[in-house]
């Protein structure tokens, strides 16, 4: 079969990743980037090499010669272009959170079908070898059945700042989470309950800064996530090795079952070092460059949204997945909100 075509929509800190990662990828030829700042798209393409380049991403979206998206917009921004993209006969890869409300993602997933297309969300942390190598443990027995599941990601204030506080950690952060622990359990969550505190990220952002979840499985089975921003912004900001890929989150994720127990936890990450910037922990798992090419969880996720378009296999994480996780996400927010557990689904 011919190399897939794709253009990325979005050509910010991850869209460009994203097209770092198409142009590497042997199966999938990167022909055009847009964004809404004409020279970012022109950057971006032209590095990359793509030959085409736009400040509207329905420009993108109209050509024939486009088999794929990726949606690496702001996520409150996902839904036009992937309906159109859908309409236009073209799959779509969107990034995390699919949507950050029900009526968005409905509408992605409901023109996905209609026009019987790959619809596939980048919840990264299932093409991640740990977190993947957990869920294979539990999926063959190691642990006997999950009942406890705790994860936490903490993220840097450089994270916040730069988003300018547009969402919350819970749904920018822990929605990572969330999705990782509703797979690790394989059930739906019947009742979310959040505490948050509201210090110097709420006055400055509008946003709490941590945020904590409890999330009840209708199968019994607990979960809690921690989430939120207050890292320093040193975290993770060494100049050198240029090619030890900064990863500026405190992660862990603990699962408890019947019959066993599984960790992961970062950092380190086996790898650390320490000189005249500082103590540095590079990330081995998510997008580590090595010998000039990006490997890890994102060329893992973007190589398994190719193989399923020319393969015409289901993803791995569709747009039902990514749904159940917002869901989850909002009602955590609403919670945090009244101070009160949230009965699901959501009315």
């Amino acid at each position: 079969m011919k190399k897939v075509r794709v253009g990325v929509i979005g050509a910010g800190v991850f869209g460009e990743i994203h097209s770092l990662v198409y142009s590497e990828i042997p199966d999938a030829t990167l022909v055009a980037v847009a964004d809404i700042n004409a020279k970012r798209a022109r950057e971006v393409a032209t590095r990359f090499g793509a030959e085409y380049w736009y400040d509207d991403w329905a420009d993108l979206v109209s050509r024939n010669d486009i088999d794929a998206v990726s949606i690496v917009t702001p996520e409150d921004k996902h839904r036009d272009p992937a309906v159109e993209a859908a309409n236009s006969g073209k799959h779509v890869l969107v990034e995390k959170p699919i949507a950050t409300s029900l009526s968005d993602a409905d509408a992605m997933i409901d023109a996905a079908e209609r026009n019987d297309v790959k619809l596939m969300v980048g919840h990264i942390l299932r093409f991640t070898p740990g977190y993947v190598q957990i869920k294979q443990a539990i999926d063959q027995g190691s642990i006997g059945e999950p009942i406890w599941a705790y994860s936490r990601r903490n993220g840097s204030l450089v994270q916040v700042k730069r988003i300018g506080g547009r969402i919350s950690a819970i749904m920018f952060l822990g929605i990572h989470d969330i999705d990782l622990l509703l797979w690790y359990i394989g059930k739906d969550v019947e009742q979310v309950f959040c505490e948050s505190i509201k210090k110097e990220v709420d006055r400055a952002f509008g946003v709490p800064d941590f945020s904590w979840i409890l999330m009840r499985f209708e199968n019994g089975a607990l979960g809690s996530i921690e989430t939120g921003w207050g890292l320093p912004e040193k975290w993770a900001d060494w100049k050198i090795p240029g090619d030890w890929s900064a990863f500026a989150a405190d992660i862990e994720v603990e699962v408890i079952g019947t019959r066993g127990a599984l960790y992961f936890d970062y950092p380190p990450m086996m790898v650390m070092g320490c000189d005249g910037e500082g103590f540095k922990f590079p990330d081995l798992i998510h997008r580590p460059r090595i010998h000039g090419r990006t490997e890890g969880g994102i060329k893992i996720e973007l190589q398994h949204f190719i193989e399923c378009i020319r393969e015409d296999k289901h993803p791995l994480v569709d747009g039902k997945d990514g749904r159940k996780a917002v869901e989850v996400a909002l009602a955590a927010e609403k919670s945090s909100n009244i101070r009160a557990p949230v009965k699901l689904p959501l009315i």
